[in-house]
């Protein structure tokens, strides 16, 4: 099966993926719409450590923990595609799931999908309509840098942790051209404002 892998060091933290992603879960499927629409759904969340970034969604684990927490039964599997989905009709905000998943990945609000007018959970749903249509998730299109690269798990897996773990985190390819000096200028930039040089 299929999942998303990120190569955190390509990661220029430009949102295109949370940007992509709000598109695609708006009902209107138009970036107009999607902007300031409380309701608006991220499943992908591009978090800021220090001078670091990292894209951040739901890894579809298996076993999931969230799925086997569910008292409600919110939680399932897709048998083609293996995704976790989140059935929002179902969920009763319980946060069950949120308390067990080990990359805070699993967020409450009102949502398009609430069915009830009130907070529910959300995740990443690995754009399972996408998929199964042929396509990719649409953080994936949306990357730019190549930090976000969807593919088969294990053949991944096992051929990134086959080699050094420089191409285990970053791939074949490596870093991108010129991506080391945006990233020092990003770091000097991250220092200055902490005070430092």
């Amino acid at each position: 099966m299929k999942r998303i892998f990120v190569d955190y060091k390509k990661c220029l933290a430009c949102k295109a993926c949370e940007t992509a992603c709000a598109v695609e879960h708006h009902p209107g499927r138009d970036l107009f719409a999607a902007l300031g629409d409380r309701k608006t759904q991220v499943n992908v969340r591009v978090l800021g450590i220090e001078h670091e970034s990292f894209p951040l969604s739901c890894r579809h684990c298996d076993p999931a923990d969230c799925l086997n927490a569910c008292p409600s039964g919110a939680i399932s599997r897709d048998p083609e595609s293996g995704a976790v989905l989140l059935d929002a009709a179902l969920c009763k905000a319980c946060a069950m799931c949120a308390m067990v998943c080990p990359f805070d990945a699993i967020s409450f609000k009102l949502t398009h999908r609430s069915a009830y007018n009130r907070d529910v959970a959300y995740k990443c749903d690995l754009c399972n309509e996408r998929i199964k249509e042929g396509g990719t998730p649409a953080c994936v299109a949306a990357c730019h840098s190549g930090a976000l690269v969807y593919a088969e798990y294990d053949a991944t897996r096992t051929k990134r942790a086959s080699k050094s773990l420089r191409t285990y985190l970053l791939g074949d390819e490596g870093l991108p051209p010129l991506l080391e000096l945006f990233r020092e200028l990003r770091r000097k930039e991250f220092a200055r404002r902490q005070g430092g040089v």
